[in-house]
């Protein structure tokens, strides 16, 4: 992001410059009461009454005394201050505002992280988000989505570009799993930690006699992208939210260890993103030693088929690999777009304020001594 450099006086504006004019107008009207009192007190000398010789009377020849003259000059000078401090505060009360224009260069992809918690991938979970966070500190304008899944899914949180949230959600997540090792390490959870975690997946066991079902979680995944489209007969470009130009994108994180009934394979799912324009990234996530397996083979050839890009989670490039990849797919050139913020500025006047305010102090306990 880069911010367009301006003077701190430019774009200023008021926000609630009525209540700044009527502020200004009470203290005119109070001013003007307390002086018209004042005057009240004075006494004239009638036409009986012999004149009167005053202080101004004995210090307006050529005795006139300096300390007087001082005196009558910062009695001004304080009554001054006193009016700029109204002034001040009558400007606060307007609600001094600037406008902050801020250039983006705005990603135009959706990115969908798509979570098998399955009992063979849980003791993994931890180390691939702890993956998913680090894709999300290179990230800049993208929109990201969560969603975990077992016999069913569950959307953690939908696609947003609010990466506060992205983050805090991540963190919770892999706070949840990090001490999920093995079986033994969940029996040994406080209750408060094991509810916690049964919170957090539930939705994903819906199906009985069933697990880890990769087709369904990956088709899950997919819809929650506009660009997706279930209909063979239709092409992505023909969906209602194509004019977007948006690139979609699921990274994968699973061991592809199915057990149970799918609605869709894991290759019927690829199809289905693949016809949609939606490109799949794999993180393996399971046991290293099973790396090899035919399931993580099979799993390996769909997504390079499809030209995605297939990481073990424990591969000290797979975050680099991961960000290439994304960085190189868009169906459009990223945008660079204006963004226009109205904050208050209250700093200038308030330090004015005080300043004045403690002027007139200073200048007032002189005048009394």
């Amino acid at each position: 992001m880069q911010s367009l450099q301006i003077s701190p006086f430019a774009h200023f504006t008021l926000r609630w410059p009525v209540a700044g004019v009527a502020v200004l107008i009470v203290l005119f009207v109070a001013w003007a009461v307390c002086r018209r009192h004042s005057a009240r007190k004075t006494l004239l000398p009638g036409a009986d009454v012999p004149p009167a010789w005053t202080l101004d009377d004995d210090m307006s020849g050529s005795l006139v005394d300096k300390r007087y003259r001082r005196w009558l000059r910062w009695n001004k000078a304080a009554v001054a201050l006193l009016a700029a401090a109204g002034i001040a505060a009558a400007g606060l009360c307007a609600r001094p505002s600037t406008i902050d224009r801020d250039t983006t260069d705005a990603a135009r992809r959706d990115i969908v992280l798509c979570l098998d918690v399955s009992a063979s991938t849980l003791p993994y979970d931890a180390q691939i988000l702890s993956t998913y966070q680090s894709l999300v500190d290179h990230f800049s304008g993208e929109r990201i989505g969560l969603s975990i899944f077992n016999s069913t899914s569950r959307t953690v949180f939908p696609l947003t570009d609010d990466y506060s949230l992205v983050k805090d959600q991540l963190e919770y997540a892999s706070g949840l799993l990090q001490h999920v090792t093995s079986q033994e390490s969940l029996d040994s959870m406080s209750d408060t930690d094991f509810n916690n975690l049964l919170a957090w997946l539930d939705g994903t066991e819906n199906v009985t006699d069933a697990s880890s079902l990769i087709g369904d979680g990956l088709v899950s995944c997919a819809t929650m992208l506009p660009e997706f489209v279930l209909n063979a007969d239709r092409k992505a470009a023909d969906s209602a939210t194509s004019t977007a130009d948006r690139t979609g994108m699921i990274l994968l994180a699973t061991d592809n260890m199915t057990a149970g009934t799918e609605l869709y394979t894991l290759q019927q799912g690829m199809d289905l993103a693949h016809q949609s324009g939606i490109a799949v990234d794999g993180l393996y996530a399971g046991d290293p030693s099973l790396v090899y397996s035919s399931e993580a083979q099979e799993m390996q050839n769909l997504i390079q088929t499809n030209g995605g890009v297939y990481e073990a989670a424990t591969s000290d490039d797979a975050v680099d690999n991961l960000v290439r990849d994304i960085d190189s797919r868009s169906k459009a050139s990223d945008e660079t777009s204006q963004r226009a913020d109205l904050r208050d500025s209250p700093a200038l006047l308030l330090a004015a304020l005080a300043l004045l305010w403690m002027l007139y102090l200073a200048i007032e306990g002189a005048l009394k001594r």
